[in-house]
């Protein structure tokens, strides 16, 4: 890879001429020496080698500016130094600092051969659906934390094995699924084959790519992420692009053939049974969807809304907490700092100096004292917590050094008063036994 022309200490004043005159059409000596960190005597050497070349315009105490063949070169220089950088970033995880060092001497070395296999490796990585950037940053976890449950939980399932958690069951296609009603293989057909004409005839024909997304949607009866549709089209057809699976689920949605279902910043596709119904439990740690129905939790809603003489139109009830997977990893203990809005847990150990531990003492945060989050990110990364009917907020470092595993409460938290007196309404409004 390296130019037969010029040496790796040209090269690197060649790349640092073309940078400082994208920001500021020329160059100077001073600037030069500042950026490469030489002396300006060895600048004024590297100027005249650079100048009998005929790659920059160049004249003692003058402006350097690049001749058209210098800018042709410097710019294959400096895509190459930024190729190899963006590879240590990108895919290698390395701290950009560290990246801009290497890079800077792994351009001088590098064969052209081993460079186009790692721009094609890049290339393959945002393609393949099997891969993508959250498979990148899932690397640079690893290459941080090491390899566990917490940190990858919707792992593939070729690994999950490993890790110990289903992959069907992120997908929400748990053996609870089994029970609930499901669209036929010959209905599917015959959605799909009547929307192609439903659009042809209203001027709004299918491409290829979107026609691949909707065949990919319809043959999957889990739970699709914007992402996993995606990936798995662009399997089957390299084209689809992101507005194709856009445009392809707002009309599976507008047909009511799909809807979609927002679990906190997450948004997912599942296909939509008006003739059923079922509710979804919600894993707030790694996502795992199971869907459930219960004819008691239906019974209980109408009840309610003709208490209230209310019409029941629609109604959706999804319930957030953690699965069994995720209480197993958490069941070696936590800091405080990991722990979700709601969870209620019982402190393990204080491993802080014994001014705060006496600090904490007195607020009642002591080991086997049972504590509810009332929020993970109060203030700038702060944790509010209740300890019997108190409040306190700890800072991060303070959280962290508090040591804890889940516990189911023994005991009720205490509502809002206002949401007491609304329950209190509507319990007055239900006809009570005459033998109590």
């Amino acid at each position: 890879m390296k130019n037969k022309e010029l040496s790796s200490s040209l090269e690197d004043y060649l790349e640092a001429i073309y940078r400082i005159s994208e920001k500021k059409l020329v160059a100077h000596a001073n600037q030069i020496a500042k950026t490469l960190d030489v002396a300006k005597s060895s600048v004024s050497w590297a100027l005249k080698q650079l100048s009998d070349k005929g790659l920059i315009n160049y004249s003692p105490y003058e402006a350097i500016s690049l001749t058209d063949q210098g800018k042709i070169l410097a710019e294959k220089i400096a895509g190459r130094h930024d190729e190899i950088k963006n590879f240590l970033c990108e895919v290698l995880a390395v701290e950009p600092r560290l990246a801009e060092e290497n890079a800077c001497r792994l351009e001088h070395v590098l064969d052209k051969d081993v460079l186009d296999r790692m721009r094609m490796f890049m290339d393959f990585l945002e393609k393949c659906p099997r891969t993508g950037k959250q498979w990148v940053r899932d690397f640079g976890q690893y290459s941080q934390k090491g390899w566990n449950l917490e940190n990858f939980p919707e792992c593939p399932s070729e690994c999950s094995g490993l890790l110990g958690n289903s992959a069907e069951q992120v997908c929400g296609n748990s053996q609870q699924d089994q029970g609930l009603p499901k669209t036929s293989k010959p209905r599917d057909q015959y959605i799909r084959e009547h929307l192609k004409d439903v659009l042809a005839e209203s001027g709004r024909a299918l491409t290829d790519a979107q026609q691949s997304v909707i065949d990919i949607f319809m043959n999957c009866e889990k739970h699709l992420s914007m992402d996993m549709i995606l990936q798995q089209a662009r399997q089957k057809n390299p084209s689809v692009r992101q507005g194709d699976v856009d445009h392809a689920m707002g009309i599976l949605c507008e047909h009511k053939i799909a809807r979609s279902l927002r679990f906190e910043d997450r948004i997912v596709y599942e296909h939509y049974h008006p003739e059923s119904h079922h509710d979804h439990l919600y894993c707030v740690k790694c996502g795992a969807i199971v869907e459930f129905f219960d004819p008691r939790i239906e019974a209980l809603q109408q009840e309610n809304a003709q208490i209230a003489d209310f019409r029941l139109l629609l109604h959706n009830l999804n319930l957030f907490g953690v699965c069994q997977d995720c209480i197993k990893a958490e069941s070696r203990g936590r800091s405080l700092d990991q722990c979700l809005i709601g969870e209620t847990v019982r402190i393990v150990s204080l491993t802080t100096d014994d001014q705060t531990a006496q600090r904490l003492s007195n607020m009642g945060l002591v080991p086997g004292r049972l504590i509810r989050v009332l929020n993970d990110r109060c203030a700038g990364g702060h944790v509010l917590v209740m300890v019997g009917e108190s409040r306190f907020m700890l800072d991060p470092q303070t959280a962290r050094n508090v040591r804890v595993r889940y516990e189911s409460p023994g005991q009720a938290f205490f509502l809002p008063k206002g949401r007491r007196r609304r329950h209190r309404h509507i319990a007055d409004r239900i006809p009570q036994d005459d033998n109590e």
